[in-house]
């Protein structure tokens, strides 16, 4: 635990409240006699709701590395087993309760803390069985040896599920950054050999010896004063007992640095990154501590120059070489007091011997430059732009979630927890009296790191040919202090874009007017129709939704071609402007617009306050009439190249054909050669987008203003748009009938069980609700079945929706498991789906149908809801009933209809399962 916890951070209360407000938030803190501090976060908006969370202030860096390696996990899973009181085990006797593993209480361990987290479905009135709960689990006491031969096999099972190429490249990556320290010695979870033969006696050693008071706090949220949870906090609490803790500041949790260059190699079979990176590592104690102005003040220099250093990388990445797609800037923490300054090239599979020579040389011209006072100012600006609006935010947020996030990422974590307007006046301060001087002495020290690493990798198990050594890259780095190199560019000036065409104006054609729910429709002289529908919810902004008729699999497309020229023109700004002009120009105007290829179709979602409406309708109009090919085009056509590599090696190659074949009976299209990717040209990429810009398009538009004040920007900029009909996208569905494979596809060792199956249904509000809801009870059920009856999975997924553009209730099953149990288990799972509608009770739908009332009321406020559902409504219905039916959509979830449509969820006539064992 960080020695600095402040007693009595802030405690805020509103002297005059109006009638019918909530007080503000309030925060306060406090220590029992025994050393354990709790924090209280009373939140009045929220009566008779409450969260718990406990956090043991232990972790897997404080395991010994030998006969503890992954103990500090192992007793996160123990705590939930047997205890007094608790003879079925804490986390079974919860679950009795009505409690919900993972949505009412679940746990997570890293290498600093344990943390136990708890939220009643049924709020205050549980509190007292709740600490009672948490007490007991932090009490010592013998584990069970039956307990932990059950536990074992749970988490061996979430051993397996974290085999994974991203888990893989993650443990090396920590391996390196982190080297010398304790967190780089083993992973939090341990290793199969730990997790098998660990003894009970050691979890019960380690529970014995982390588990006191005095490495404890408890935080206690919503529905509560500190004068209520204290006595609470006294009563279940205030008998554990103090323990001797090691001494854990200085060294303890940081890695160990180096003197000088070195060079290390990451690779796996399954990886398709390739890079170049320069890490300088470095102590940053001084920016670490939070109750000085002095701690204010060198954080603030960190702003500074990171923000100034991510600008001066910025600026030079036109002039890279081809073989270099980008620089990027990072700064991330490896320890408590440690952090490394990165420099980071994406290269071709072959460049990566220029990606270190254009990091290196850019370093030099970065140091040698003295921060101007232009590129302080530019910040400094933003920081006093930054200050002002923090100043008005003088209570804790009012959300619930974000109130706990604040308070819970500060206090469990030693440092103070404020307001922004109290941290404005702590940084306004120091920001006055900060120079350019300071931030240029910063990035000297950042960039002069004693400890130089140098980290690369390749697609796969490509080979990295004529790398240089640590040796020969500090000669280059040397070589180039004396080397004649230009200056450093300034930041561009953005300038001003222009719409280069005067839209042409087109014609509505027709019109009709829906009075009860305030919809008007016009159809265009191009055969576009728009539907308008006026509603206050909209508050100030005009909504826009543009569905047009083709995807990338329309017969006149080329599947990938088109996906390729959308990303590529999407990100490319319309003629008359740069990318850097239109986002500066977007970001003045507030508005947002952006789209997505499906297969099928394309959709365009943009918003924006209803005085810019014409700006949102004028940029939408120079997409599809004016759009243009960035000069970097060809970045984009590079990362396929480098993912088709990878496509080609990788063994997971192997599973996902098998998915493939098994579900669809082949790929959609065929993948592009190298060639055809190389041979991809401007001229290709416009006829791809010409074709999918030209496809009938129907336009749905919120906003609280008169139809008339939109009417005019529909004629200017929407109703001439150029159109050609287009043929239907090609059918790609999953394939109807039953069947079950199993093959050694699987690069990990363990096998990877997926099924999936499907019901035929009519889309509908109500059983799309449903739907939702049964989701979570097929999952509780499934995960109780197989994980915790059956022992034999620990990360279970299971999704089921009501597919509005298939009209298809579409379920899947995954789970990570071993050979000799996988056709059992998901035999067992399908037959708990066959079984689950007979098994839903109202004591489960009870708090489910609650929570979606409550849920419901947010969304009704969200603009978004109302424009997603009128589509919807206009897709299946074509007519706005949805928005007439949707404060009835409660009555749907009843336990008789949930009964009904929980015969759909797993269809055995529908149902193709995969069983991946490992490859031989």
């Amino acid at each position: 635990m960080n020695a600095f916890i402040p007693q009595i951070i802030f405690a805020a209360a509103v002297s005059t409240v109006a009638v019918g407000a909530y007080a503000e938030n309030t925060y306060s803190t406090g220590r029992l006699n025994n050393g354990l501090v709790y924090h209280v976060l009373n939140v009045p908006s929220e009566p008779g709701r409450v969260d718990v969370r406990v956090q043991v202030g232990v972790g897997a860096s404080d395991e010994n590395g030998t006969s503890e390696i992954g103990v500090a996990h192992m007793v996160e899973h123990m705590v939930f087993r047997a205890a007094p009181d608790y003879p079925q085990g804490v986390g079974e006797t919860l679950i009795q309760q009505g409690w919900r593993r993972g949505a009412n209480f679940n746990a997570m361990t890293n290498y600093e803390r344990t943390l136990y987290m708890f939220s009643p479905n049924k709020g205050k009135v549980q509190l007292d069985e709740t600490l009672k709960a948490a007490a007991a689990m932090m009490t010592p006491r013998p584990f069970a040896q039956a307990d932990w031969q059950k536990e074992q096999q749970i988490i061996e099972a979430e051993w397996r599920n974290g085999l994974g190429v991203a888990e893989r490249m993650n443990r090396k990556r920590n391996e390196v950054i982190r080297s010398g320290s304790r967190q780089s010695r083993h992973a939090i979870i341990g290793t199969q050999t730990s997790i098998q033969n660990t003894p009970v006696n050691v979890l019960e050693d380690f529970h014995r010896r982390w588990y006191v008071a005095n490495n404890m706090q408890v935080m206690i949220s919503g529905d509560i004063t500190p004068e209520q949870a204290r006595p609470l906090l006294e009563k279940y609490f205030g008998r554990l007992k103090t323990g001797e803790l090691p001494d854990r500041s200085g060294a303890y949790y940081e890695p160990v640095l180096q003197n000088g260059w070195h060079v290390n190699q990451l690779q796996d079979k399954d990886s398709g990154g390739s890079f170049v990176a320069v890490l300088f590592r470095q102590n940053d104690a001084p920016s670490r501590v939070y109750d000085s102005e002095a701690g204010t003040r060198a954080r603030m220099v960190d702003r500074f120059a990171a923000r100034i250093l991510a600008q001066r990388v910025k600026n030079e990445l036109k002039d890279l070489p081809k073989a270099v797609s980008t620089i990027t800037a990072r700064k991330s923490d490896i320890g408590r007091e440690s952090i490394a300054i990165g420099l980071v090239a994406s290269v071709t599979p072959d460049g990566h011997n220029q990606g270190l020579t254009e990091i290196l040389k850019l370093r030099e011209r970065i140091l040698r430059a003295p921060v101007t006072r232009a590129e302080f100012d530019d910040y400094m600006k933003t920081m006093r732009s930054t200050i002002a609006r923090a100043k008005q935010k003088t209570t804790l947020p009012e959300p619930f979630g974000d109130a706990i996030q604040l308070v819970s990422e500060n206090a469990l974590n030693g440092k103070p927890v404020r307001t922004q307007a109290q941290n404005a006046a702590s940084a306004e301060p120091v920001l006055n009296r900060l120079t350019p001087s300071e931030i240029t002495a910063r990035l000297q020290q950042w960039l002069n790191a004693d400890d130089k690493l140098v980290q690369i990798q390749a697609p796969s198990l490509t080979e990295i040919k004529g790398f240089p050594n640590a040796a020969q890259i500090e000669a280059e780095a040397a070589a180039l202090q004396t080397a004649q190199l230009p200056p450093l560019q300034a930041k561009a000036e953005a300038g001003k874009g222009a719409f280069t065409a005067k839209a042409k104006k087109g014609e509505i054609t027709a019109e009709s007017y829906d009075q009860s729910l305030k919809i008007t429709r016009w159809t265009l002289q191009n055969g576009d129709k728009v539907v308008l529908l006026q509603n206050p919810v909209a508050a100030g902004k005009v909504y826009l939704q543009a569905y047009g008729a083709a995807g990338f699999m329309s017969s006149n497309l080329n599947p990938w071609q088109s996906q390729l020229a959308q990303q590529i023109v999407w990100q490319s700004a319309p003629q008359g402007w740069t990318n850097e002009q239109l986002n500066e120009w977007k970001k003045q105007h507030k508005l947002s617009l952006n789209m997505r290829l499906n297969a099928t179709n394309s959709k365009v979602d943009g918003s924006a306050a209803d005085k810019e409406a014409e700006n949102l309708f004028r940029l939408y109009q120079a997409y599809y009439t004016t759009p243009q090919v960035g000069e970097d085009y060809r970045d984009a056509i590079m990362t396929m190249i480098r993912r088709l590599t990878m496509d080609e090696t990788a063994s997971r190659a192997a599973k996902e054909k098998a998915v493939t074949d098994l579900r669809f009976g082949g790929k959609a299209y065929l993948s592009p050669t190298q060639t055809d990717l190389e041979e991809t040209e401007e001229p290709q990429l416009l006829a791809q987008w010409q074709s999918l810009s030209q496809a009938p398009t129907t336009y749905y538009i919120l906003t609280a203003q008169k139809p008339r004040k939109i009417k005019p920007l529909v004629e200017q900029y929407l109703a001439a748009i150029e159109r050609k009909p287009v043929e239907s996208a090609k059918p790609y569905q999953a394939l109807s009938g039953d069947k079950v494979e199993r093959q050694n596809v699987n690069a990990e060792a363990r096998t990877d069980v997926a099924a999936w199956s499907f019901s035929d249904e009519k889309w509908s509000p109500q059983t799309a609700a449903q739907t939702a809801i049964l989701r979570t009870l097929a999952y509780e059920q499934l995960k109780a079945e197989l994980r915790d009856k059956a022992l034999g999975v620990y990360s279970l997924k299971f999704e089921t929706t009501l597919n509005p553009e298939t009209n298809r209730v579409e379920s899947e099953l995954r789970f990570t498991t071993t050979a000799d149990k996988a056709d059992g288990l998901w035999k067992l799972g399908e037959t708990t789906l066959a079984k689950l509608p007979q098994t839903i009770t109202e004591q489960q739908v009870a708090p489910l149908r609650s929570n979606f009332v409550e849920q419901e009321k947010g969304r009704l406020k969200n603009p978004e809801t109302w424009l997603n559902r009128l589509v919807l409504s206009e897709q299946h219905f074509g007519d706005a009933r949805y928005l007439n039916e949707m404060d009835k959509l409660p009555e749907a979830i009843t336990v008789e209809k949930l009964q009904d449509t929980a015969q759909l969820l797993w269809n055995p006539q529908n149902r193709r399962v995969l069983i991946a064992d490992p490859m031989k």
